[in-house]
C-alpha cells in the first residue's frame, strides 16, 4: 500500500515537470535545460515479521535561462569646425578737447577749442579732418597799447613748423566784442597720414558779435559755440568751422588785475530798453484813447439833457 502511493507521487511529480518545460518553451527567446530526474524504486525482501521498503528519489533541479545582453552604441559623428568669426572694432571717436587758460596781461583767455577743416589728401580729393588747440601752447605775443584793439597771439609746435592762433578783440561804446579770428596750421604727416605733403592752411573768422561783453567784465559761456572759417576775411565758401567750450574771456584789463573780473554769461537775459519803452507808450495811447471816447460821449449826454429842457 505504502509502495503504491510512493509511486503515484513519483508519477505526479514527473509530469509536473514535463508540464513546467512545456511552458518554458513557450516563452520567447528563452534557453532552458530540461530537468534530469531518476526515479529509483528498490523493494527488498519481504521476511514473515518486517517489511522494509527502501525509497532514493532524486532532487530535480531547474537551472533558470539565461539573457543575452546586446549593447547598442551610437555611431560617432566627426563635426568639420567652420569659419572663425572676426571682430570688427568701431573706429573711436576724436578726442575732446582740453581746457586750457592764458595770461596776457591784457587779455586773459580760458577755453577749449576744435578745428574742422578740409585739407587735400595724396589722392588729390578733399577731406575734413580734426585738430584740437593743445592747452599747453604759449602765449607768443600780445598788443596791449591800444584802446580799442587788442590780440593775443598763441602758438605751439616744432620751429620748422610753428602753428599758431590768434584772437583780434574790439572795444566800441564801452563795450568789447570778438573782432576776428586766424589759424595757421601745418598739416603734418604724423597727425594726418593720408595729407598732401607741405600742406599750410590759413583759417580766418569774421566776428559777428560774438564774446559781446560789458567793460569792465568777463565773457563767459560754457555751451559749445561754433564759428564758420574762410581763407579769407571776404571769401563766402566756407572751409571749417571752430567749435569753442567753457570759454571765459576779458580784454582791456588793467594792468593791476590778477583774475578774470564779474561774470557776464552768455545766457543771462539781455532785454534791451526799447521793449520796455514801447509798452509804455502804447498802454499811454490807449489811456489817452480811452479817456477822450469818454470825454466825447459825457458831452453828447449833457447836449441832450439840455435840449430836453
Amino acid at each position: 500500500m505504502f509502495a503504491s502511493k510512493l509511486l503515484t507521487c513519483s508519477a505526479l511529480l514527473m509530469l509536473s515537470g514535463a508540464v513546467l518545460s512545456q511552458k518554458l518553451k513557450s516563452l520567447p527567446g528563452a534557453e532552458f535545460k530540461i530537468p534530469d530526474t531518476t526515479s529509483e524504486l528498490t523493494s527488498t525482501s519481504t521476511s514473515t515479521s518486517t517489511t522494509s521498503t527502501t525509497t532514493s528519489t532524486s532532487t530535480s533541479t531547474t537551472t533558470p535561462p539565461k539573457t543575452s545582453t546586446t549593447s547598442t552604441e551610437s555611431p560617432k559623428t566627426t563635426t568639420t569646425p567652420g569659419p572663425v568669426p572676426t571682430t570688427t572694432h568701431a573706429p573711436q571717436p576724436y578726442p575732446a578737447p582740453s581746457v586750457g587758460t592764458w595770461n596776457a596781461s591784457c587779455i586773459m583767455l580760458q577755453m577749449a577749442a576744435q578745428v574742422n577743416f578740409t585739407y587735400e589728401a595724396k589722392d588729390g580729393n578733399f577731406t575734413h579732418g580734426l585738430y584740437n588747440i593743445p592747452s599747453n601752447a604759449s602765449v607768443e605775443d600780445v598788443e596791449c597799447a591800444s584802446q580799442t584793439f587788442q590780440v593775443i597771439h598763441l602758438n605751439w609746435g616744432p620751429d620748422i613748423s610753428k602753428q599758431s592762433f590768434l584772437m583780434y578783440f574790439d572795444k566800441k561804446n564801452d563795450t568789447t566784442v570778438l573782432s576776428s579770428i586766424q589759424i595757421h596750421l601745418n598739416v603734418l604727416t604724423e597727425d594726418f597720414p593720408d595729407a598732401k605733403e607741405n600742406q599750410t592752411i590759413q583759417l580766418i573768422h569774421r566776428g559777428d558779435g560774438e564774446f559781446k561783453t560789458p567793460e569792465k567784465m568777463s565773457y563767459h559761456c560754457t555751451r559749445v559755440q561754433k564759428m564758420n572759417l574762410t581763407e579769407t576775411l571776404d571769401a563766402k565758401q566756407l572751409i571749417g568751422w571752430i567749435s569753442v567750450s567753457h570759454v571765459q574771456v576779458e580784454a582791456f584789463r588793467t594792468s593791476n588785475a590778477t583774475g578774470f573780473s564779474d561774470v557776464h554769461d552768455c545766457d543771462s537775459s539781455e532785454t534791451s530798453d526799447v521793449v520796455p519803452i514801447a509798452v509804455g507808450i502804447a498802454l499811454a495811447a490807449l489811456i489817452l484813447v480811452v479817456l477822450i471816447s469818454y470825454l466825447c460821449a459825457r458831452r453828447r449826454s449833457t447836449s441832450r439833457g439840455y435840449m430836453s429842457f
